[in-house]
């Protein structure tokens, strides 16, 4: 039993609460008996510790648990999860360019599962999706999509046989005019700036969700919306 915030092995764990240290050791934590279920499933998880006896955790005490927890209530379990390897691209992408909210990010992974956008793509200034508040957003959806970190506009250019669409409330499409062409891309932007200007213009394709009594969606809301729109109407 491991009963020391001191001990090597804690300390190293610890460090992987920074994105710094995620990234060098292509590792991340996460909390709870539901995550690390749909961890092992996926085949990332590396390890699991627990403060209660279990097999195939590794025994820790509940002061070690509050070391490495994030969340305010402490959780009897916790896993540590390598980063998934890239995958080739499918018919439906979701391109993210600086979606900052945690509880966003989460959501709009959770909807390109549910919706069948198999791989997204992180833009620059997006918010690091193995930050333990996407993690938990995301139930484990996070383990269930191939995710990608790439500049857009270097991106882009490998899409050169997908329909692209980024969203413009004044100069695009009604969503219920596009139908699906079998390879589909979605652009989605900031929360408070929305797409920048670099990304639109080189986007031709513009599509916006018809409102009443309200100029905008939550951009976690638009894009489940709009990715449940070519799913409904998925080319047969």
């Amino acid at each position: 039993m491991i009963t020391s915030i001191s001990n090597s092995k804690i300390k190293e764990l610890a460090k992987l609460h920074q994105a710094k240290y995620r990234k060098l050791q292509k590792k991340y934590l996460v909390e709870g008996i539901h995550l690390i279920e749909e961890a092992k499933m996926a085949g990332v998880l590396l390890e699991a510790y627990s403060i209660e006896e279990k097999e195939g955790y590794e025994l820790i005490s509940i002061e070690v648990m509050k070391h490495l927890c994030m969340t305010d209530t402490v959780v009897k379990e916790l896993g540590v999860c390598k980063m998934a390897e890239k995958k080739i691209l499918d018919n439906r992408i979701l391109l993210l360019d600086a979606i900052q909210d945690p509880g966003n990010m989460g959501t709009l992974l959770r909807s390109a599962v549910a919706f069948g956008f198999s791989t997204v793509v992180l833009g620059n200034g997006c918010v690091d999706i193995y930050n333990d508040k996407v993690i938990r957003s995301s139930q484990g959806a996070i383990f269930k999509i191939n995710i990608l970190n790439e500049p857009l506009m270097e991106f882009l250019p490998r899409l050169s046989d997908y329909m692209i669409y980024s969203t413009d409330v004044e100069n695009g499409k009604e969503l219920e005019e596009i139908k699906d062409n079998g390879k589909t891309a979605i652009i989605l932007g900031n929360e408070g700036n929305g797409i920048s200007m670099e990304v639109k213009e080189a986007v031709s394709n513009r599509i916006y969700i018809p409102m009443w009594n309200t100029e905008s969606l939550n951009v976690a809301v638009a894009g489940s919306i709009i990715m449940y729109h070519f799913r409904k109407n998925k080319k047969k």
